[in-house]
């Protein structure tokens, strides 16, 4: 599973070089990676605002063309060259914030169209910050090890089957298929199995240090 995801992730990162083109050559480079970072955190307001007045089809729709966005701030930052460290944090702490974004919005939809499981959006929400901590605290950890490289770490962190892009996809189909429930549902157990999964593999590399 792990191996087709990656596959999926780098087929799709491979066409965002066709738009990131276009978006350079339109704005003569003065459009920048961070700038595409940015109006993709102000467009999921959108979602939320579809899902707030029971539009899921609306939200499904926004959640996926913004989602796309993280794969092209990623392709503009490799066009131009520009790639770098604040770049890194700055798309992380977005993902982080959008997620939010999605939740809160979720959270009011399920309260409008169900008596029960209105706990279910925060607790998923509260799954995918644990699985998004435990990447950040063991790279820390890793990275202070000389003999874990850039490349190691990629290959540790890379896999998971609840990784972001995958929640989000989650989401999408959930609310085009009209069972969000049942998709938040399967994302509490997939959080739940990817969170003890980072672990598993962290402890087993910092025991071979």
């Amino acid at each position: 599973m792990d191996r087709l995801l990656n596959k999926i992730g780098s087929t799709v990162r491979g066409w965002m070089i066709i738009p990131a083109k276009i978006l350079n050559s339109l704005s003569g480079g003065l459009i920048k990676p961070n700038h595409v970072t940015l109006v993709s955190l102000l467009g999921h307001i959108g979602v939320i605002w579809a899902l707030w007045y029971s539009r899921p089809i609306l939200a499904a729709v926004l959640l996926a063309f913004f989602g796309l966005m993280d794969s092209l701030d990623g392709a503009l930052a490799r066009l131009q060259k520009t790639a770098s460290l604040n770049g890194m944090l700055y798309d992380a702490s977005s993902d982080r914030a959008k997620e939010v974004l999605v939740y809160v919005g979720l959270t009011q939809y399920v309260f409008v169209h169900t008596n029960d499981f209105i706990w279910l959006p925060a607790a998923v929400l509260g799954g995918s910050l644990v699985v998004s901590y435990i990447k950040a605290k063991g790279e820390m950890a890793l990275a202070s090890v000389k003999k874990h490289d850039k490349q190691m770490l990629n290959k540790i962190f890379a896999d998971g089957i609840a990784r972001y892009e995958v929640r989000m996809a989650i989401v999408v189909f959930g609310l085009l298929g009209g069972q969000i429930i049942l998709s938040l549902w399967l994302l509490l157990v997939l959080v739940g199995y990817t969170a003890l999964q980072r672990i598993i593999r962290i402890s087993r590399a910092l025991n071979n240090v």
